[in-house]
């Protein structure tokens, strides 16, 4: 037993807020009399037709409203019971073990899945909560639909996720450690949306395998479909021969082969089940009924050899990008997997944890006779180490040699674009003025004193390693909460009401998705020119960033149905309609492939053009080389200009 004072301190929270809605309904639906003090005689309102029988208001006394707090202790006393309960034992835990057996396993199940989603419905009120600020948005009900959505893919992520770690299995089949994957002429198909044909390989134990093609070319759909997510979750069909360990995978749903297959997912925050490292780790083991002191044993083996033992009593919420893709990889090989499936986990990390992600995944291959493969569109990293490369293009998977590396230096129309904003900064006055800005991480200070000026029609990168505080400092100077931080022709951004200050500096955030409220393109759209009334339609807009005619099928499209690509181009767009002076963007390159990256960048360059200052944040060195006219780092939390400027290199 251990406590944990997280959940009783939720829990006392709960708990208060429903004796305060509980008086307040009090006091509005027929007052709170009921003797004691009068403290406010408010007349009735007496609601007429099907609601005649209703009188909002009415005389309040001190008696009324003690009466109405004492009606509601037995509820917030429940609540506040099981929050002691969940704060002194592992709820969740009691959940799994009755899910893995025993006469409720079904109601089990679910309450396991609602239990870790709860979390998510708060995050998600307030990471909308900020993306509507950004946007202008105003009233609760703006957030319905965005925040529906967000608690929907958490829920259906925590599944997935507790599908492929053997949740609730039945049986547990016998595998074929030395034939982990063999297809043979096999067949996906998606429904008609998308689908794979000819799919022939056969991959060895102790192997590392690179799945690489560009974005939507189905990448991750063949890793789910050895996982078994494809056929058994996600509703696709395999036709021909694709056998995982010997066994046919259409027979045999994730939960049944978790023992014998690990999966990392491409967003592993999502499928984070526990509150701890140690207990996310051990999962797995923990469906499988494993006693106590085996899992904790094993789950410090498997850290220890990752190398992260130091976070085994961190919060899952509180690790960086790289060090949340070493606790998902150490969750999946805590069973000791034969075959273990990796999507993209290079896309949301610095040069540094890539390397350490790479070499990591290196050892597991070729020192515990893993067979390792992983979907990945960057594919520099992986040259030296790789065994076994599988290209996906147009609907074909075809085994061949590692992919050529672009070529370094930048192409023509970025070395252009970069000479053009040169020019543009010899010419143009300084716009942004950043002097003495502090920028919080919490309650910690991630960056000290910032200081730098950025001209008209600027285009500049700043970049560090993860956690460095780029995305802290880019929050400080769209929403300053000091003054004399930050300035906009002159202007202290932090005396600007929000709206005068949305037309001065922008932010797109990195989760960019969560700007949109609405449900096609062309509301979306409609929506921001709405707000904002700006010279130039949104829509216009949108095909200048994409370079192309929109057309009436991509506005009636959802926003998140189009490309990553296109979908940050479209809130770039939406975060443009105030038309600001400076617009920030981080992380515009995450998890893009080559096309999409050059897409992203030519907005930018666009963007630019139009005389704003452009200031992006990214962790992706040849992202910045390729497309910003200078660059800043952050470095011990301090900014300074990075040892070479992008225009050097291009010159």
């Amino acid at each position: 037993m251990r406590y944990r004072a997280a959940p009783l301190r939720a829990a006392a929270i709960v708990a208060a807020v429903f004796v305060v809605s509980r008086v307040a309904y009090r006091m509005v639906f027929g007052g709170a009399a009921g003797g004691g003090v009068l403290l406010l005689d408010v007349p009735r309102v007496p609601l007429e037709g099907p609601f005649a029988h209703i009188a909002l208001f009415g005389p309040i006394t001190s008696g009324g409203i003690w009466n109405a707090a004492v009606s509601a202790l037995p509820f917030a006393a429940v609540i506040l019971a099981f929050g002691v309960l969940n704060a002194l034992i592992d709820v969740q835990r009691l959940f799994v073990l009755g899910a893995t057996r025993g006469p409720i396993r079904a109601v089990s199940r679910a309450l396991v899945i609602a239990w870790a989603t709860a979390p998510a419905l708060a995050q998600s009120v307030r990471r909308m909560r900020r993306a509507a600020a950004l946007r202008g948005e105003r009233g609760p009900a703006a957030l319905l639909v965005p925040v529906f959505e967000h608690t929907v893919e958490r829920a259906l992520a925590l599944a997935a996720s507790m599908e492929v770690r053997g949740f609730a299995a039945s049986a547990r089949p016998t595998a074929d450690v030395e034939r982990p994957v063999r297809c043979a002429a096999a067949s996906l198909d998606q429904g008609g949306a998308w689908r794979l044909d000819d799919v022939d390989f056969e991959l060895a134990p102790g192997s590392l395998t690179i799945v690489s093609g560009a974005t939507g070319s189905g990448k991750s759909s063949l890793l789910d479909a050895m996982s078994g997510l494809f056929q058994h979750f996600e509703g696709g069909r395999q036709d021909g021969s694709m056998e995982i360990g010997g066994l046919d995978r259409r027979r045999f749903p994730p939960r049944e082969t978790a023992g014998f297959v690990g999966v990392v997912a491409q967003q592993v925050r999502l499928s984070f089940v526990a509150e701890t490292v140690h207990d996310e780790i051990g999962f797995a083991l923990t469906t499988q009924g494993v006693d106590a002191a085996h899992i904790d044993e094993r789950v410090r083996q498997t850290a220890d050899d990752l190398g992260i033992a130091r976070l085994l009593d961190r919060q899952v919420t509180a690790l960086s990008a790289g060090e949340a893709t070493l606790v998902a990889i150490a969750a999946a090989l805590v069973s000791r997997p034969a075959l273990l499936l990796v999507d993209e986990p290079l896309a949301e990390l610095d040069t540094a944890a890539r390397e350490l992600v790479c070499e990591v995944l290196d050892r597991v291959a070729h020192e515990s006779g893993t067979c390792v493969v992983v979907a990945e569109h960057r594919t520099a990293e992986w040259q030296r180490i790789a065994d076994t490369w599988l290209e996906i293009d147009g609907g074909r998977v075809t085994i061949g040699d590692a992919p050529m590396l672009p070529p370094t230096p930048a192409s023509t129309s970025a070395s252009t674009a970069a000479g053009d904003d040169r020019a543009v900064t010899e010419r143009s006055h300084p716009l942004v003025s950043v002097q003495g800005l502090d920028a919080r991480h919490g309650d910690t200070v991630a960056v000290r004193d910032a200081r730098f000026t950025l001209r008209a029609g600027e285009l500049v990168a700043i970049t560090g390693a993860n956690g460095a505080g780029k995305s802290s400092l880019l929050s400080a100077m769209a929403v300053p909460d000091a003054p004399s931080g930050i300035t906009i022709d002159g202007v202290d951004v932090a005396s600007l009401d929000p709206a005068a200050r949305r037309r001065a500096i922008t932010l797109v955030p990195e989760q960019f998705d969560d700007l949109f409220f609405s449900t096609t393109v062309a509301a979306e759209c409609h929506r921001a020119d709405r707000r904002n009334r700006p010279s130039t339609p949104t829509a216009q807009t949108l095909a200048a960033l994409l370079g192309r005619d929109l057309g009436e099928g991509l506005l009636l499209r959802h926003p998140r149905d189009l490309s990553a690509g296109e979908r940050l181009c479209l809130a770039i767009a939406i975060q443009l309609a105030p038309s600001p002076a400076a617009l920030l963007v981080d992380e515009p390159a995450r998890g893009l492939d080559a096309s999409a990256r050059r897409l992203v960048g030519d907005a930018l360059v666009t963007v630019a053009r139009d005389g704003r200052v452009v200031l992006f944040a990214t962790h992706d060195r040849e992202f910045a080389a390729r497309f910003a006219s200078r660059e800043l780092t952050i470095v011990r939390g301090a900014v300074a200009p990075a040892p070479r400027t992008t225009a050097e290199v291009i010159a």
